[in-house]
């Protein structure tokens, strides 16, 4: 090789070279990695450092307050070899840019992000747009920096900022700078359990107060199934803009409850119903009614039936309900919507009916924060005399007088003309969701040969109606059997019989036979019987849980099974009772005999739609005890 191909090998070596050790981990990186690997063992990145930044200025134009909301993270990778999804969301209400990502040597790593509308399977249309990537991490200790600024054009739809992340957090700060002319109030929500420190620092030449808290050593936002809504364990600031002075006169924003009503309803004054469109149908469905609650009940119902629910976000469509008369021609519509097209036509039929504003069981707020935030519903109720009704049309098959768990006991925001009116959903006890199962079984074969008879009450009723009528109607003897069955070749059902399943007033009830293999084992002279079929909550493993375990109602189910005791057999063993009660949860199981039958009998009973964070101890230590209940088994033995 001669002098100048050395020396141009050299330098290409170099060239490569010398960027490529700029953006490898360094041996501090790697053993960083590896300490906090060993303390994140689930995790395969970490967030070293998380910087928002979050000013205000005020647009001529519009009038209006906006937001700048800059963040700055450092991520490290703690495997060999990893990669994770950004994305960021925004509106027609918002805007992202100044949108970098780099790597350890702050020289940008030319990464694309995509930018498409946001596609969710439960909303029709939304003007949510998301910017996304995948961003790769080759080697241990590898760093990125990712920064990006979000824009709210107007102050209302910034509501909130979380101090948790997907990824563990070694250190988060977030700046709140409030020029004076702005009233905001900052309310700090769920900070008992988190490390969180507050401090503030006055510039008096610019008239700006800055609120500085900081965040250190923060888990990852727990990955679980069947959490609570975020705003009741994630520790966020809340933010309300009361009023501003930026124009020289006091211009109020969202003050009180009061304000956010007013401009709730402003939407609803730009609607253009056109009663006329819908009266013929209106008094058709409530020709045959009797009383004003079935006319109630009739226009209620056919709603629920005939307009399908479909969500639509988009801009201020995301706040402002759809004429009346749109949702009937299309035949369908969101909350809001629905709500409207049943408030209009229960005024056609003479009631005093109304749009009603409410934030289900997965908001934490209720009105006495004046946000936006505070609410993610619609329904209609209805006021005749000293009663009210609230009628979510969006839950199909839930009766009149009954309102689903996800808005039980939650406030509510009903319209009042130039005022409103604030009340609460009631709070239905857990026995109206009751479930049994009766079973009587005798023994033929070493097989369970018995008659099953289960009824449902309450939300127990409407989930089972949901679900068998989601399905198209030759599919429901299938559907049915499936349902039983579990997909288990050793169970035979014939002569199914049940209720009307449109009828949402009357309970429902599912009658069946049924022939049940491998459920009887015979050994020698003695009979081994696996009394329970379906062991409920068997595989419910609450053991690295940390927060609520959340049910989508109240559960309240019996079984009652009486096992018919075969000539010349006697009982050897039982198992024995299992009880545990507790604010939550009770759990019981028996076993009786009159030397003839036995019965079995198990309540299962979540009083409270879930299991809260303080009684998932009593649950993990009765969980094992509920394994093992299900393990045992009767036993018979032949002779007097």
């Amino acid at each position: 090789m001669n002098k100048k191909t050395t020396l141009i090998v050299f330098l290409l070596y170099h060239l490569v070279l010398f960027p490529q050790k700029n953006i490898d981990p360094t041996s501090e990186d790697i053993q960083l990695a590896k300490e906090l690997k060993k303390k994140y063992l689930e995790d395969d990145v970490a967030i070293l450092n998380h910087v928002e930044d979050i000013s205000f200025d005020f647009d001529k134009k519009t009038e209006q307050v906006i937001v700048k909301h800059n963040n700055n993270q450092e991520y490290i990778n703690l495997d060999s070899r990893t990669k994770i999804p950004l994305y960021l969301f925004y509106d027609e209400q918002s805007t992202i840019d100044r949108l970098k990502v780099s790597y350890r040597n702050d020289k940008n790593a030319g990464i694309y992000f995509g930018d498409e509308y946001y596609n969710n399977e439960e909303l029709f249309h939304t003007d949510a747009r998301v910017k996304w990537t995948t961003l790769k991490f080759p080697l241990l200790g590898y760093k990125y920096n990712f920064s990006y600024t979000k824009t709210y054009s107007d102050i209302k739809y910034f509501v909130n900022t979380y101090f948790d992340d997907t990824y563990p957090i070694l250190k988060k700060t977030i700046k709140v700078h409030i020029p004076d002319w702005l009233s905001l109030d900052i309310k700090e929500i769920n900070f008992d359990n988190a490390s969180i420190t507050k401090d503030s620092k006055r510039d008096d030449e610019n008239g700006i107060t800055t609120y500085i808290y900081t965040l250190e050593n923060s888990n990852a936002i727990p990955k679980e199934e069947n959490k609570p809504g975020p705003t009741y364990y994630r520790p966020h600031l809340l933010f309300l803009a009361k009023s501003h002075q930026k124009t020289g006169e006091k211009k109020t924003l969202l003050n009180n409850t009061g304000d956010l009503y007013n401009w709730y309803y402003s939407l609803v004054q730009q609607l253009k119903d056109d009663p006329e469109t819908i009266k013929e149908k209106t008094l058709s469905i409530i020709k045959d009614s009797q009383t004003e609650e079935d006319k109630i009940k009739a226009i209620y119902y056919w709603v629920q039936d005939n307009i399908r629910y479909i969500a639509f976000e988009d801009g201020i469509a995301g706040f402002k309900p759809d004429e009346a008369q749109n949702v009937y021609r299309k035949k369908y519509g969101d909350c809001k919507g629905m709500a409207n097209l049943t408030k209009q036509m229960l005024k056609i039929a003479g009631f005093d009916a109304r749009l009603t504003w409410i934030g289900t069981k997965r908001i934490a707020y209720d009105y006495s924060l004046p946000t936006i935030a505070v609410d993610n519903h619609m329904i209609c109720t209805v006021i005749n005399g000293d009663k009210k009704y609230y009628l979510d049309s969006t839950e199909k098959y839930n009766p009149l007088n009954y309102s689903a768990e996800r808005i039980q006991n939650k406030q509510v925001l009903i319209e009042d003309g130039d005022s409103y009116i604030l009340d609460k959903i009631p709070l239905y006890e857990s026995t109206q969701n009751l479930e049994t199962f009766v079973g009587d079984f005798i023994i033929e074969k070493e097989e369970l040969i018995g008659k099953i008879s289960r009824e449902y009450k309450g939300e127990s009723k409407s989930h089972f109606l949901y679900s068998i009528n989601n399905l198209k109607t030759d599919k429901r003897e299938q559907i049915l059997e499936w349902y039983i069955k579990r997909d288990d070749n050793n169970l035979s059902i014939a002569n199914i019989d049940v209720t009307d399943i449109t009828d949402r007033d009357g309970d429902l009830s599912l009658k069946y036979n049924i022939n049940q293999k491998n459920a009887v084992s015979a050994f020698e002279d003695e009979l081994y019987i696996d009394i329970d079929y379906y062991k409920e909550y068997k595989n419910l493993n609450l053991d690295k849980r940390s927060i609520d375990y959340m049910f989508p109602y109240k559960i309240f189910e019996k079984t009652a099974i009486n096992l018919e005791i075969p000539t010349d057999y006697k009982i050897k063993e039982l198992p024995k009772d299992l009880k545990i009660k507790n604010d939550d949860f009770e759990i019981i199981f028996s076993y009786k005999t009159d030397g003839k039958k036995i019965k079995y009998e198990k309540t299962i009973h979540f009083k409270n739609a879930k299991i809260s964070a303080n009684a998932i101890d009593a649950w993990k230590g009765f969980h094992y005890n509920l394994k093992e209940q299900y393990q045992k088994q009767i036993i018979l033995t032949k002779g007097k």
